[in-house]
């Protein structure tokens, strides 16, 4: 018997190793022969159907062939644990019609293993060996013979399982292809649409993360809370009412007989919270979780469109249905309902015969409408997020599917202020200003209907000509105000770097110039969509359109 040593390993072997992937380990007796049961040091016992069996009580247990006598053909001498000696018959045919009185003990068991090996499925005797599926067996070439073990790893590609299928065998959606695999070690354990790693040769699992793997989590939680969105208002207090007033206040939704939506749409221009509603929604998610002890990582599933796509056909429909899947494994457990939140909704639910979408959309998107038609029963929530809604598939965010439409503006100078305020907590201010004469400025210069980018020639009611501008407050976002704030603060700082110490903070007119610097950076983009909003209402009418010069860098 080899052992698995790596001076094992050089005696047997001066080239290059084999290596089988295993797949399967299963234990079998070999065959209890003549040969076999008079072998020196053979384990055996005595079989309960031989004259013999219960005649001593010495001879109860395991004992070992000593040795046979040239003389006494057919019989073989065992000695017992106890110390006790006697000849018992081996089956020889030609001795006493073959009777035999030995069997092979438990001991005897021999171990093999099932392996991958150049492309066939082979058997391997690896007799004292620690084995499982999923590792590596070093071979001998001449004779093959294994010689060393090697842990599996772990590694290799993802697969989605399909279908558990009897004994240990799984069905899966690899690589855009439905194939038979072997379970290994986690036979009895797998869920369908659960993610698993197969080895190298797509033969075998070597893991399984099942329905709770961390893909597509949010790694820690964040601050935000509802408080911390200015303004949007109406958009805050219809997703309280989907996520924690029914967790609040059972009894009144039940009396009322109130459906939770189902599916949610949020669109809106770049920069303009969603983002911070999808930060606050995983915040409101782990309060729920932390009060019933589970995991708020499993409850708040964050996808990026771009994520689902692969280059394999069928791969992007698989990862639909484990997010779902998984969503529904959530709800079963906790009774809270997960969200999923797919950002950049428009990159996978695109229009289909449009010119818009790709042809992988084709099955994409029907596979997103199946999994939504079960969502009620699943429990949760589907949040689209985009800047794009005219670009999505009517079917995906129909009535029955999409129950809610919210629309994130952009912020009026109530919620600049807010904003401006929250982003310059704990930043110095110059005695001679106030906070909130700051936040005044910062919302007077970003409203302000001098800082024209497009000159727009429209033809009146009489056809007279008329001009139109389209200002720097017809782009404000969320995201602008932050940007203000540090550009008044790189201001301040080089203001105060000539003082041998800083003694005053930030001013108004710091604030304007950053105002200004952010208005000229908006020339190197070409609005081309905040445009087409500003001009819905008179596209017939426009005669020009001028983009200004002079503000530029």
């Amino acid at each position: 018997m080899t052992t698995n040593s790596t001076d094992s390993v050089g005696a047997k072997t001066n080239y290059p190793l084999g290596l089988a992937t295993v797949v399967r380990v299963l234990s079998r007796k070999p065959l209890a022969s003549p040969e076999k049961l008079g072998l020196k040091g053979t384990l055996v016992k005595i079989r309960k159907d031989s004259k013999y069996f219960g005649l001593h009580p010495e001879a109860a247990g395991i004992g070992q062939v000593i040795g046979l006598r040239e003389e006494e053909v057919g019989w073989a001498y065992v000695q017992f644990q106890t110390g006790y000696k006697n000849r018992y018959r081996i089956g020889l045919p030609l001795v006493q019609d073959g009777a035999c009185d030995l069997e092979l003990s438990e001991e005897e068991t021999e171990k093999f293993a099932m392996g991958i090996y150049g492309g066939q499925l082979m058997e391997f005797c690896v007799t004292g060996f620690a084995v499982e599926p999923g590792d590596m067996l070093k071979l001998a070439r001449d004779p093959l013979s294994v010689v060393d073990v090697e842990k599996g790893a772990g590694s290799g590609c993802v697969a989605f399982v399909a279908q558990t299928l009897e004994g240990d065998m799984a069905l899966v959606d690899f690589q855009g292809n439905r194939k038979t695999v072997f379970t290994g070690k986690f036979a009895g354990q797998l869920e369908p649409s659960g993610r698993v790693v197969l080895d190298a040769s797509g033969t075998v699992i070597l893991a399984n993360f099942g329905l709770e793997d961390d893909s597509f989590s949010v790694d820690q939680a964040t601050q935000v809370s509802w408080d911390d969105i200015c303004g949007q208002e109406e958009a805050k207090n219809r997703f309280m009412d989907a996520l924690e007033k029914p967790l609040h206040y059972p009894e009144h939704y039940q009396f009322f007989g109130k459906k939770q939506p189902c599916g949610v749409l949020l669109y809106g221009p770049p920069g303009c919270s969603k983002t911070m509603f999808g930060k606050a929604i995983f915040t409101s998610i782990t309060a729920a979780c932390a009060a019933k002890g589970a995991k708020a990582a499993q409850g708040f599933i964050l996808v990026s469109g771009p994520e689902i796509l692969d280059k394999y056909v069928g791969v992007p429909e698989a990862t639909i249905r484990h997010i779902f899947a998984r969503a529904r494994k959530f709800y079963q457990k906790t009774g809270i309902r997960p969200v999923i939140f797919l950002d950049e909704a428009e990159s996978i639910l695109a229009k289909r015969d449009s010119g818009i979408s790709s042809d992988v959309l084709r099955t994409i998107v029907p596979a997103f409408l199946a999994e939504m038609q079960g969502v009620r029963e699943s429990g949760a929530i589907v949040i689209l997020a985009t800047n794009k809604p005219e670009s999505l598939d009517y079917a995906a965010i129909r009535e029955g599917r999409i129950d809610v439409k919210l629309r994130i503006g952009r912020p009026d100078r109530k919620a600049a202020r807010e904003i401006f305020l929250k982003n310059m907590n704990n930043i110095p201010v110059s005695p001679a200003t106030t906070m909130e004469k700051l936040a005044d400025a910062c919302a007077e210069e970003l409203f302000s209907a001098k800082r024209v980018i497009y000159e727009i020639q429209r033809e009146g009611a009489a056809g007279e000509n008329t001009t139109v501008y389209f200002t720097l407050a017809d782009i404000v976002s969320g995201a602008m105000i932050p940007v203000v704030v540090e550009e008044a603060k790189r201001l301040a700082l080089e203001r105060e770097l000539s003082k041998p110490r800083p003694s005053e903070g930030v001013r108004p007119e710091d604030v304007a110039s950053g105002v200004e610097s952010v208005y000229r950076q908006s020339f190197a983009s070409d609005h081309a969509e905040a445009l087409r909003d500003f001009t819905h209402d008179f596209v017939d009418s426009i005669r020009g359109v001028k983009k200004l010069a002079q503000a530029q860098i």
